[in-house]
């Protein structure tokens, strides 16, 4: 260290107070001068190693706004996350309400198309009841037409074989059995009736009735015969041609009565199946057997029915040379109908084979 004097007038205590100065000041401990002491707020430095008042004031400030500042971030942080979840649980929400909107609109649209085809359904179930209701109606008028004719033509048939027997009585054959080609006017629709083997014992015709008339029916000449029962005794009076089961529809023999008596009869089994105009289908067939295109089932006519076992009976139909029915008794319409005339329920009938 060196120091330079600028004056010879210093004295020799100066030089000395100067030396002790700087022989007393170490590197360890640095001397501290007091300049100015009169100045206030002077730091007072403590020993090497310790914290100063200052510094603890500070730390403790700095770690206090420190913990404000994770606060109030905390504080954030939460309210950002309560935010987020209120805004998530209102999108559920409002997706819930979307979901329940669109649900109801379809059930809605559900219900009203149902609605709909109830209606639609409703209106085609009316309208095939009225379609169904007039083909009843037109049906009725043309049975009842049938009907009318079928009996028209029957009495006109009896009333020509009438007058034939009343002919044959006044030449004087009205004594004995005979067999005779009837053909009493047109037969009714669909029956072929002229041609066929028929007897008539005209003299004993008015004496036959219910109480003492008995038929009987041999399928192995296929005849039927009308007998008049007279104390223990028979007298034939009628005897005609008829057609009885083909094979496979045999008719039944035995004992049998009279059931019942109807004028018009349509089988319930047999008969055509026609379409929406009324025109066969297919041709004759079964009630079970509904062909392609047909819309109703009508029963085969049989006129002057006269029902013997179950469904079987005798009645007006197309009488060949052969048996050819289903089972029942077909006559021609030219006798038939006075047959019907001369018997009744309870009419005892016997056929055999």
């Amino acid at each position: 260290m060196t120091i330079c004097f600028g004056s010879s007038s210093l004295s020799f205590f100066t030089l000395i107070l100067v030396g002790a100065l700087l022989t007393s000041c170490s590197v360890d401990e640095p001397a501290v001068f007091s300049i100015g002491a009169a100045r206030t707020g002077a730091t007072v430095k403590e020993k090497k190693g310790e914290v100063s008042v200052e510094d603890k004031k500070e730390a403790a400030a700095k770690a206090k706004l420190a913990a404000a500042k994770a606060k109030e971030e905390a504080a954030r942080e939460a309210a950002e996350a309560k935010a987020e979840a209120k805004e998530k649980a209102d999108k559920l929400a409002l997706a819930k309400k979307k979901e329940a909107e669109k649900l109801a609109e379809e059930e809605a649209e559900a219900k009203e198309e149902a609605a709909r085809d109830a209606a639609e359904l409703a209106e085609k179930k009316a309208r095939a009841e009225a379609l169904l209701a007039r083909e009843k109606e037109e049906d009725a008028e043309k049975q009842a037409k049938l009907v009318a004719k079928a009996k028209a033509d029957a009495d006109r048939a009896a009333r020509d074989g009438e007058r034939e027997f009343a002919t044959l009585a006044s030449l004087g054959q009205s004594g004995g059995g005979f067999f005779s080609m009837l053909s009493f006017g047109k037969s009714a629709r669909q029956y072929k009736s002229e041609g066929h083997e028929i007897f008539v014992n005209h003299a004993l015709l008015p004496a036959l009735d219910p109480s003492n008339a008995k038929i009987e029916v041999d399928l192995s000449d296929q005849r039927a015969r009308v007998y008049r029962e007279q104390g223990g005794h028979k007298v034939l009076v009628i005897e005609t041609q008829i057609s009885s089961g083909k094979s496979g529809h045999a008719t039944p023999t035995g004992s049998f009565k009279i059931g019942e008596k109807v004028e018009q009869k349509q089988s319930t089994l047999y008969g055509t199946w026609v379409d929406g105009g009324g025109n066969a289908v297919g041709g004759s067939s079964e009630v079970g057997r509904r062909p392609s295109g047909a819309s109703r089932f009508v029963g085969a006519d049989m006129p002057y029915w006269m029902r013997i076992n179950g469904g079987i009976g005798l009645h007006v139909g197309i009488v060949p040379d052969q048996p050819a029915s289903h089972g029942c008794i077909r006559v021609p319409a030219s006798v038939q109908p006075l047959i019907y005339s001369k018997v009744d329920v309870g009419t005892p009938v016997t056929v055999t084979h």
